[in-house]
């Protein structure tokens, strides 16, 4: 009687662990990336294949993709002396910050965020795309082109769960 209880212990405990893992990978991609994203390196590849730093040394920050189409993004990059003031409202790091609502193309692993507010003005009331590349908890975003001094180039986040 023990080796059948044990047996079947054994093949319902098998089944609920196959269940979890077709689940967990039937995934959809709004699914898949829903909740906080750490952002662990930035960098702007311009339109000549170039790859720069524009942060001046490691940025951090963090993107989240809200289950309701909401999102937030932060990105900070380190202090700068020249940037120090005794005024706690004024930023001492680049920053670039905003929110807003966003959609995902499922085939094309798209996300489409809807700028509500910036910390940069203009880009309020625009809309910004993110291709995303790769899958679980490691993944880069490749931002839609945007142009500054130096020309066009898309921003990437490489971005971890925490």
């Amino acid at each position: 009687m023990y080796v059948v209880q044990t047996l079947a212990f054994a093949s319902t405990l098998s089944l609920a662990f196959a269940a979890t893992q077709a689940t967990a990978q039937d995934k959809s991609f709004k699914e898949a990336i829903i909740g906080p994203w750490l952002i662990t390196a930035v960098f702007d590849e311009y339109q000549n294949g170039e790859k720069k730093d524009n942060w001046g040394g490691p940025a951090k920050g963090q993107i989240t993709f809200g289950r309701t189409g909401r999102f937030t993004t932060i990105i900070i990059g380190p202090s700068a002396a020249s940037m120090k003031t005794d005024d706690p409202r004024k930023p001492d790091a680049l920053v670039v910050a905003y929110y807003g609502s966003y959609t995902v193309d499922e085939a094309g692993k798209k996300v489409t965020g809807k700028i509500e507010a910036a910390s940069y003005s203009p880009r309020a009331n625009m809309e910004t795309t993110w291709t995303v590349q790769g899958s679980g908890d490691k993944l880069t975003l490749i931002g839609s082109p945007r142009k500054d001094q130096h020309g066009t180039f898309s921003p990437k986040l490489e971005v971890r769960r925490p």
